[in-house]
């Protein structure tokens, strides 16, 4: 008899989470989808200045040797693309990058067999530690940011030279929005 009290009550509760979930906002369902997909992810740990135009084939296999489960495909449309040579993208949930700055997903773009893009996508609450580490690691390389205007939202953009590419960050924080950096080949 307390199995089936057991049962019915792990049951109900299952129902009640599952129809109080339906009824979130969107954003709120993804917030707590992206939270779930990364429990157990490994950190992302590959320098943004040590990013290079590497073969497809090997960014994908070093990426899942350190398990990391990457979603790829091809095929791409406009707004999937960050440069529109841009033909195959991996994506993989992340818990966390470099100094264990909170972070939700890394997003690779290749083009013609070579690796063109990274765009890491950090919590919403990390700019400041994601600033942080940046001015310290980027620290001898040029910035290059009065070539470059704001981001989407009008926030200035910092932009570091780096050996293979260069690094574009927000110079300020964004209310509502995850801080975002993208590496870019040089071409």
């Amino acid at each position: 008899m307390n199995l089936l009290k057991v049962t019915l009550g792990v049951t109900v509760l299952l129902a009640v989470a599952k129809i109080g979930y339906d009824n979130l906002p969107l954003h709120t369902q993804y917030e707590l989808s992206d939270w779930y997909k990364s429990l157990g992810t490994p950190t992302f740990t590959e320098s943004p200045d040590y990013f290079a135009p590497r073969a497809q084939e090997e960014i994908i296999a070093e990426n899942r040797a350190r398990g990391h489960e990457l979603e790829c495909y091809g095929n791409l449309g406009p707004a999937e693309r960050i440069s529109a040579s841009n033909d195959y993208l991996c994506s993989a949930h992340i818990s966390s990058a470099y100094d264990n700055i909170p972070a939700r997903l890394v997003t690779f773009f290749f083009g013609n067999g070579k690796l063109q893009n990274v765009r890491i996508e950090f919590a919403a609450d990390s700019f400041p530690k994601l600033q942080n580490y940046l001015s310290r690691k980027l620290a001898d390389y040029p910035r290059i940011d009065n070539r470059y205007g704001t981001d989407s939202f009008g926030k200035p953009l910092v932009v570091w030279r780096v050996k293979y590419g260069q690094i574009t960050a927000s110079a300020e924080e964004t209310a509502g929005q995850n801080p975002i950096i993208l590496w870019t080949a040089y071409r």
